[in-house]
């Protein structure tokens, strides 16, 4: 009898010789929760985004691809199905969401909350963004990054050729960071907001129902695209928190870095140092295929639909 995808967890978990209580510890997870996930239970377990956070922290401190676990688990315990009456109200809420139907409620909530990019009206309220300069002295525990890897990876940026290059360097940007997701957020002359263009860490069927984001929306992706400044959005206990950080040009602003980060990392100068260098390429690539100075190849940068 092959054994369950818990067990699985369990028994690698055992192999690497560490300790439940030590990952409940790290990842800030009730032990009850992660007991119930060995044992195939996620009866208690949160939906949404907080359900694969907490997946992807849990791999990571096996030791496993994060990326790979999530789409397991997710395949095996599927977000309960939401109220389609409930979704359909409150999306008629939504300011200039664009769309009759949306994203759970909880995922709004979350990305509204964390990378202030689809809602305006949320249950609970969440914090407002705080400008990058009045973060607390009180910063959580500085993060473990690999500033040779950033290097490597700024050095990667600036040889990129090709649109398609761009992907792959996100999803090296979020494993350096342990994010749970992050969009490219690039103004859109035509459609006069601002456009999803690139992301990682997020679902077709969620990066299909983002928006295109009006200059004067009140949230913070709009925000830092207005002021030129880095937001940040304080995490909770139960939601990740985000860094928003403008993308800067010779010609001014021309798009928006969102990056959703977990156990406080949202607050810590060296995390919100890295995000800024990785939107800083990033503003380079937009600003070459905005002026039609770049590399042939990447003159079709941000074209298209949302890639992931």
């Amino acid at each position: 009898m092959l054994e369950s995808f818990g067990s699985r967890l369990r028994q690698r978990r055992e192999e690497q010789a560490i300790a439940l209580l030590t990952i409940a510890e790290e990842t800030k997870i009730k032990r009850a929760l992660l007991e119930g996930l060995e044992r195939d239970d996620v009866s208690q377990w949160p939906s949404g985004i907080f359900r694969r956070a907490f997946i992807r922290a849990y791999a990571h401190a096996i030791g496993l691809s994060p990326d790979a676990v999530v789409r397991e688990f997710l395949e095996i315990h599927p977000d309960p199905v939401e109220d389609v009456a409930t979704i359909a109200a409150v999306a008629a809420a939504l300011d200039g969401a664009g769309t009759k139907e949306g994203p759970p409620t909880r995922f709004r909530n979350m990305v509204g909350s964390a990378i202030g990019s689809l809602s305006r009206v949320r249950v609970p309220s969440p914090a407002p963004p705080e400008s990058a300069s009045s973060l607390s002295a009180r910063q959580p525990a500085l993060p473990d990054i690999d500033l040779l890897a950033v290097a490597d990876l700024c050095t990667e940026f600036g040889r990129v050729e090709h649109a398609q290059d761009v992907q792959p360097l996100l999803q090296k940007a979020a494993g350096i960071l342990d994010a749970v997701g992050l969009v490219v957020w690039v103004w859109d002359s035509v459609a006069s907001g601002l456009r999803p263009v690139l992301a990682h860490g997020y679902s077709d069927k969620v990066l299909a129902q983002l928006p295109t984001l009006r200059r004067d929306a009140d949230n913070a992706t709009a925000a830092a695209f207005r002021s030129g400044q880095v937001c940040v959005i304080k995490g909770r206990p139960d939601a990740s928190g985000a860094l928003v950080v403008p993308l800067l040009t010779p010609a001014g602003c021309a798009g928006v870095f969102a990056i959703e980060l977990q156990h406080g990392a949202e607050q810590t100068p060296l995390v919100a140092a890295v995000v800024t260098i990785f939107a800083a390429q990033l503003a380079q690539l937009v600003n070459g295929a905005a002026s039609g100075s770049a590399r042939p190849a990447q003159a079709d940068f941000g074209s298209g639909s949302v890639a992931r």
